[in-house]
């Protein structure tokens, strides 16, 4: 026992020592959530901003005089978007769409004849594309009040093509939060879990490896399991110590939000964050002891990094999962890691109880892992060093 804590207190002064780990450590756990929530601010702001603009840019508008007066009652202004509207949205001069209407716009539609109207912005302009969403509502409307205005005109009554009403009644519970944030967090929290003990699962076994500092340490009188169980406990350490960072990092990071109703999805509390410890510690020990595992068999620090990479690219697809089953999650997800835990911090975060058993599955499947990778580490050790 007391080799293997001197192992653990080893591994963990190199771990502090090694400024790549700490830089990751540190840096994507502490500042990872602050940025998302930064940019999903501004973005938002953004999209509120053209809701809240109220104006129109239109080029030929003398041609629709029905249309100027529905969009002037709706509360909105007409502007005249300049000649060389093509260029000023591609080098972002004008933030807005363009509606371009036709000559004889008016005399084709009051003849009952189609009528296209074109809305031009340019793609890469994300201020523009937000405005999009207000524009099509207004003419939306103006279609639908025309069309009932014709058939007024042609003594038939618009009710008659609305026989039945559709009205929408949610069913979610009052404390639930939307969902625009919070589905991102977990995918946030797994990916920093993987990249935080990935460089000290790295250097403690092929790092070690190339430097040649692995065969001194098994020239002292350890077991295989002594050694592994030292290593694991230090790689876990910090990749617990990373999550922990990465959770408690959601609260100062809600001071950096500015947008209303970002603040008002984004509410994240103790209980919230003791439910993401409780969910996600198992499974922060158990890959760290996985990352352990792939990195003891590569020859050099490159190899083990390009290897421990392809994890950090399989979690994200993990959670994604869900979407192949729309509605009801089936209850094998329970048992498949990183995409159970995904589920539960969603959970968490609608404010609904994880059950006990499918903590229980998951603290199990998580314990057998790590004892499936602890146990190769131990056999494989002593081999890697001689080979």
């Amino acid at each position: 026992m007391n080799a293997m804590f001197a192992i653990f207190r080893k591994e963990i002064k190199d771990a502090l020592r090694d400024r790549r780990t700490l830089l990751v450590a540190l840096l994507g756990s502490l500042l990872g959530v602050p940025l998302i929530l930064f940019i999903f601010s501004v973005v938002l702001s953004q999209v509120e901003s053209q809701e809240e603009k109220r104006s129109v840019l239109v080029v030929g508008m003398q041609h629709a005089p029905t249309l100027e007066n529905f969009i002037l009652r709706q509360g909105y202004q007409i502007k005249q978007a300049p000649a060389d509207y093509e260029a000023k949205s591609r080098n972002k001069e004008i933030d807005q769409p363009v509606l371009l209407i036709p000559e004889h716009f008016q005399e084709k539609l009051s003849a009952g004849e189609k009528v296209t109207l074109v809305i031009a912005y340019d793609t890469s302009n994300r201020q523009a594309e937000f405005g999009l969403r207000p524009l099509k509502r207004i003419l939306d409307g103006y279609s639908q009040e025309n069309a009932s205005l014709s058939l007024m005109m042609r003594g038939v009554s618009p009710e008659i093509l609305q026989l039945m009403e559709v009205k929408e009644h949610h069913l979610q519970s009052a404390d639930e939060r939307k969902a625009t944030i919070t589905t991102m967090l977990p995918m946030m929290v797994l990916m920093a879990i993987v990249l935080g003990g990935m460089y000290a699962a790295i250097d403690t076994t092929a790092g070690e490896r190339e430097r040649g500092s692995l065969e001194p340490l098994m020239m002292n009188p350890v077991s295989g399991w002594q050694l592994a169980v030292g290593k694991w406990g230090a790689v876990a350490a910090v990749s617990m110590g990373v999550v922990v960072l990465t959770i408690f990092s959601f609260f100062p990071s809600q001071w950096l939000i500015r947008n209303e109703t970002l603040r008002a999805e984004f509410q994240f509390g103790i209980h919230d964050a003791l439910g993401f410890l409780w969910v996600l510690l198992p499974l922060a020990a158990s890959l760290a002891a996985i990352q352990i595992a792939i990195a003891l068999d590569c020859k050099g620090y490159k190899e083990a990094q390009v290897r421990n990479q392809m994890i950090s690219m399989f979690v994200p697809m993990i959670t994604l999962m869900p979407i192949i089953f729309p509605g009801r999650e089936p209850a094998w997800f329970q048992w498949v890691p990183v995409l159970a835990q995904n589920q539960m911090m969603n959970q968490v975060l609608k404010g609904e109880t994880v059950s006990v058993v499918a903590v229980t599955t998951a603290l199990l499947v998580c314990t057998g892992m790590t004892a499936v990778s602890l146990a190769y580490v131990a056999q494989k050790m002593r081999r890697v060093v001689m080979s």
